[in-house]
This record gives C-alpha cells, sequence and structure tokens, in this order.
C-alpha cells in the first residue's frame, strides 16, 4: 500500500514538473508611437520667416517609463506587464514633432538644438495623461496634452490644452497606440494652425 501511494506521488511529480518544462515564456511585445502614415495636410501653409526651438516633450512620470498604463478606476493605474512602449513617450513624441514640422513647415527653421543662436520661438508640450482605461469589456484610449509656445522672454503667444478619449473598436494595444499617435497629429496640426495665425497676426 505503501508502495503504490509513494508510485502515486513520484507520478504526480514528474506530471508537473513535464507541464512546467512544456509552457513556453510569454515574449515581450513592443508598441510604437510614430508619426501617422499616409499623412497629409491638404491646406497650403505660408513658412513663417522664424525660427522654432523644440524642447522636451515634458511626460507626467506616471506614464513617462516604457511600461503602459491602464485606468481601471477613477484613482487607480496599473501596468501592463508584458506590453511596453518601443521607446519612452518624451523621445518617441520629439521625434514626432521633429518629423512633424519638416514635412510641414510652419516655420522657416524647427529643430532641438540651435547653436550660437537664440531662437524666435520655444514650443513646449505637456503630456498629462496617455493611457488605457478599461470600463467593463471596452478599451478607450485617452491622450491629455498641452501645447505651448513662447517667446525666448516667456511670453506665452499661443496655448492649445486638449483631453481626448477614443473609444477602441478591439481590446487591442496596436489600436491603442494607433490612436494616440493620430489623436497627437490632429492636436499638433490645429495648434500649429493657431499658433501660425497667431504669430503672423503680431
Amino acid at each position: 500500500m505503501k508502495t503504490l501511494r509513494l508510485f502515486i506521488i513520484l507520478a504526480a511529480i514528474l506530471v508537473l514538473q513535464n507541464g512546467c518544462r512544456s509552457s513556453k515564456p510569454v515574449s515581450p511585445r513592443f508598441f510604437l508611437l510614430e508619426y501617422p502614415a499616409k499623412t497629409e495636410i491638404s491646406d497650403t501653409i505660408v513658412t513663417l520667416p522664424y525660427s522654432l526651438e523644440i524642447t522636451n516633450v515634458d511626460v507626467n512620470p506616471v506614464y513617462s517609463s516604457t511600461q503602459i498604463a491602464i485606468r481601471e478606476g477613477e484613482m487607480e493605474v496599473h501596468y501592463f506587464a508584458n506590453n511596453h512602449w518601443a521607446s519612452r513617450p518624451n523621445q518617441s513624441l520629439g521625434r514626432f514633432i521633429s518629423i512633424f514640422y519638416k514635412r510641414n513647415p510652419f516655420f522657416e527653421t524647427a529643430a532641438t538644438r540651435f547653436w550660437n543662436v537664440q531662437p524666435d520661438f520655444r514650443l513646449i508640450t505637456t503630456v498629462y495623461n496617455m493611457e488605457v482605461i478599461r470600463e467593463r469589456s471596452v478599451f478607450h484610449a485617452r491622450l491629455n496634452v498641452e501645447f505651448r509656445i513662447e517667446t525666448a522672454e516667456g511670453k506665452v503667444i499661443a496655448i492649445h490644452t486638449s483631453d481626448n478619449i477614443r473609444q477602441l473598436e478591439r481590446r487591442d494595444l496596436n489600436q491603442f497606440a494607433r490612436a494616440i499617435s493620430n489623436m497627437f497629429f490632429e492636436e499638433l496640426y490645429y495648434f500649429s494652425k493657431k499658433a501660425h495665425f497667431e504669430i503672423s497676426q503680431q
């Protein structure tokens, strides 16, 4: 009887060990924040004869790492365990802005650094929220962002704040990353037109 019991215990241990060995570790997935493909602006842009410094994007520390945040309650935030941004959001969004002004010349010069020259204006970008919002079985993408252009002396010329929430068709982080990228583009474009008008009226 003891021999039979010992045999059963050993067999159970072997089954558990084989089960653990056969289970594959979950591979991490990485998502991009990037300039939307095939995005064209139909408006005619009259380039302003000014220089614009693109400062580092300031991202709320809750969202500044490569972890993707998910809000599941009014004051509760978690992070996906195996899903990450491919690079830190401030780096991705900084490149995004540089590409935007390169392809859409609102200003004669737009760059992240100026050597021995003081730019005419500075673009300051702040991301307050960038997260997945889960409401039961429905996912939303949220982007709360502010753009501000100041003179070299710190006078605010134009400012735009937007808090967008967009429902996703599926619970898919590819859709989430695409929605954030599209919303960022739309708000940056709207703000750039607003700033262009304000500066041209001076």
